[in-house]
């Protein structure tokens, strides 16, 4: 054991060490892992609890919140779904190396979700750029965990899965560059979305499904307010949370919700910008989104300042109340009051002494 291991470190290893030696039997049960991220109170955690099919208020997520999620599958054994949620929109990155050191074991088995509000684009581009930046510097750093050969059996091995999500013969694969990870785009808010101007709506649309294909990601429309969509939302974890089956519909009209599975696009479908090859964009994906951005935040200057979510005080948040913890709180600052109040005393004597 090494003595600058962190308690994470040491409950992540137990726990593999306990699944390598669990013996080989079709009665194990499967665990993937789904981590959601993305824009503040875009109702992340309340498509959780649609997920897990939980009638609870959602409150609002402080830092990392984990939890999970148990389906029979076609034994008796009830398949686990790890479910990893961000909150803070931009604010924590380093919070990511927790659920990435979880799924370590087999990260083809852990899908993102990129939670992005459609209501408001003006924070859209910053955030969407800002998270998918701040993954794979994650990623890299779990690689850099590994020794020299098992970091590039590693890498190696995320980039052939990856290539395998979208195809190697994909027609536009110069210009991709397939996340390491399965990863989904899940624009919420299209209640709102929908009463966009026209052009508004095509420019954030043909924007969102360029980055969704360049990085071999599905890209899919969200609101909690119209079930059809929650349907859709929750047929999607199902499939990346217990390998339910995928669903088969495609819908690409920018008039309505959009439902576009990995790798199922193409340049030439999308339009404008890498559209063809006839020396509309440098090759590579980096020049083309690059240009794709530029359009995106010519429409929509982009606003870049956050603010942390935490309360002032988060000990007198009424979502996070623990009577016997607040009891003790409560004791403990009449304590650190008393005690005040004396030395403030004591202060106060000594000042007249010193004037006698």
């Amino acid at each position: 054991m090494n003595g600058k291991d962190s308690l994470w470190d040491i409950a992540v290893r137990i726990s593999n060490e306990q699944q390598n030696t669990q013996p080989s039997s079709g009665s194990q049960p499967k665990e993937r892992t789904v981590l959601i991220l993305g824009s503040k109170g875009v109702g992340k955690t309340s498509l959780i609890h649609r997920f897990l099919d939980r009638n609870e208020g959602a409150k609002q997520t402080l830092a990392l919140e984990y939890t999970f999620g148990r389906r029979a599958g076609k034994s008796l054994v009830k398949d686990i779904c790890h479910i990893w949620e961000l909150g803070g929109g931009t604010l924590y990155p380093s919070l990511l190396t927790a659920p990435l050191a979880a799924a370590s074991n087999d990260l083809s088995h852990l899908t993102v979700i990129l939670m992005l509000d459609l209501a408001v684009p003006q924070q859209l581009w910053f955030t969407l750029e800002t998270l998918i930046q701040n993954l794979h510097a994650a990623l890299r750093k779990q690689a850099s965990a590994l020794s020299g050969k098992d970091a590039g059996q590693f890498i190696q091995k995320l980039q052939e899965e990856a290539w395998k999500r979208v195809g190697r013969e994909n027609e536009d694969k110069e210009y991709m560059d397939p996340f390491p990870v399965p990863l989904v785009i899940l624009g919420g808010k299209y209640d709102i979305f929908q009463d966009f101007d026209s052009e508004k709506k095509k420019v954030v649309c043909r924007c969102l499904r360029y980055v969704a294909h360049t990085l071999g990601a599905t890209l899919q429309f969200y609101s909690l307010k119209d079930s059809g969509l929650v349907k859709k939302a929750k047929d999607l974890l199902n499939h990346h949370g217990f390998g339910a089956p995928p669903g088969k519909s495609i819908s690409q009209d920018y008039n309505k919700p959009l439902l576009i599975p990995a790798g199922s696009d193409s340049n030439q479908q999308i339009g404008g910008l890498g559209a063809t090859r006839t020396g509309t964009i440098s090759k590579g994906p980096g020049a083309a989104i690059d240009r794709w951005k530029h359009i995106f935040t010519t429409h929509f200057p982009q606003e870049t300042s956050e603010k942390s979510v935490m309360p002032e005080d988060p000990a007198k948040d009424l979502n996070f109340q623990e009577p016997i913890i607040d009891s003790l709180r409560a004791q403990k600052d009449d304590e650190l009051e008393r005690y005040r109040q004396i030395a403030e005393r004591r202060r106060h004597f000594q000042i007249d002494t010193d004037d006698i």
